[in-house]
């Protein structure tokens, strides 16, 4: 009896072995860190750095080369002390930027594909749900201007980047990036830099 639960055991584990091994059409991704705000200046120069979180999967174009859909959500709190001095308020708050996104990535890797570290590069384009939370302020008119214009909108937005792919496991692996982010909101885009650290599974 010991005998035959010993040999299912090793069935068992092999066969868990040869499914760990074998190429998967996609991959499942997870990631996020901080944002920091880059352009123009009235966004940089008024909003501290954010945070996100992104999750996607990604199709097997090529043995290199993947397509990845992803939703990603990115959010930017007021700098508050520097906004109530350029609209002269003694006091300010709210204006929280928040962006929902979806797109698709382009991801090529470098390297053999069964070595431990590769780097990549990527870029792709989306959608981006912008909604900027109710301005609150000491002055009555300046809340109402601030306010009159905080509809939410949704915008094109295009991002290219770059990073590194460490294997961790049979079937899944570390990953850090940075990207260039650019929203074309109205006038001058709106310019992030995300820094993502995150999970590839398969």
């Amino acid at each position: 009896m010991k005998k035959l639960l010993l040999v299912s055991a090793m069935v068992v584990g092999l066969a868990g072995m040869s499914a760990a091994q074998v190429p998967m059409p996609f991959s499942i991704y997870a990631g996020g860190a901080i944002s920091l705000p880059n352009a123009p200046e009235s966004f940089a120069d008024t909003y501290k750095t954010g945070f996100h979180a992104w999750a996607g999967v990604g199709f097997n174009a090529a043995p290199s080369f993947q397509i990845i859909g992803k939703m990603e959500y990115q959010t930017f709190g007021l700098d508050e002390s520097l906004f109530s001095l350029a609209q002269g308020v003694s006091s300010v708050s709210g204006g929280t930027w928040k962006m929902l996104m979806f797109g698709a990535d382009g991801r090529y890797s470098l390297g053999l594909p069964a070595a431990p570290i590769k780097p990549f590069f990527l870029g792709g384009v989306g959608l981006a749900r912008i909604d900027v939370s109710d301005f609150q302020t000491s002055d009555p008119l300046v809340t109402s201007l601030l306010n009159a214009a905080n509809d939410p909108v949704t915008k094109m937005y295009w991002n290219i980047g770059g990073g590194v792919e460490l294997k961790a496991g049979p079937a899944w692996s570390l990953f850090g990036q940075i990207r260039y982010v650019s929203v074309q909101t109205e006038g001058d885009a709106s310019a992030f830099i995300p820094i993502s650290v995150g999970l590839k599974f398969f």
